[in-house]
């Protein structure tokens, strides 16, 4: 049920109660005392009037905003699948929480076995310092980029670079963003890691 709605047919519920006994008062009691019992019940349906149409505004509001966000998410999702490296967005535990249609070439995996997985889990045993490396200095609100050789389900090895930068929410790092490059010649070269620091928004 979305936020407000049963609060909305609370509101309605209880203007038609209030409405009914109005009408039951106006019935029943006699003319010269029905008055000083009807102003407090008019009274309250105007504050029960007042309540509803705040809470149809809040509902309507609620609406637009979510409608809103769930546009721009879904534009940022179509700009990072449509790019041609690899995108992955990982929290603060370093669990992968995103992952493009590129990172899953790169890695040879569908999204849905990336999703949930750290780092470690894709990569050679080999070069897991330099992964604890990266997470150190991302804790410390340092980007870098870094050379790690992926590991294949079919037993593959290929060597990417990954350009980490930190993610931050209201001053905190809760994750971070990551950009996977499949390197041209993936057998050779020397691991290397750099790092310069990035200030949070």
């Amino acid at each position: 049920m979305r936020p407000g709605v049963r609060e909305l047919r609370f509101g309605y519920g209880l203007f038609a109660l209030l409405l009914l006994t109005t009408l039951l008062v106006v019935v029943l009691m006699e003319r010269p005392a029905v008055y000083w019992v009807l102003l407090p019940l008019l009274a309250t349906q105007v504050i029960a009037l007042w309540l509803t149409s705040r809470i149809i505004r809040i509902v309507r509001h609620h609406r637009q905003v979510r409608e809103s966000y769930e546009q721009e998410l879904d534009f940022a999702r179509q700009v990072m699948e449509s790019m041609v490296h690899g995108v992955t967005v990982t929290d603060k535990h370093g669990e992968v929480m995103y992952a493009n249609r590129a990172a899953a070439e790169i890695y040879g995996r569908p999204t849905e076995e990336i999703v949930g997985n750290t780092a470690f889990a894709l990569t050679v045993p080999e070069d897991h310092h330099l992964l604890r490396a990266a997470q150190q200095a991302r804790q410390l609100g340092r980007s870098g980029a870094y050379h790690v050789r992926v590991q294949r389900p079919g037993g593959d090895r290929v060597r990417v670079q990954v350009t980490g930068t930190p993610r931050f929410h209201q001053g905190r790092m809760v994750g971070s963003f990551a950009s996977v490059v499949l390197e041209p010649d993936s057998a050779t070269g020397a691991l290397r890691q750099e790092t310069h620091p990035v200030q949070p928004e």
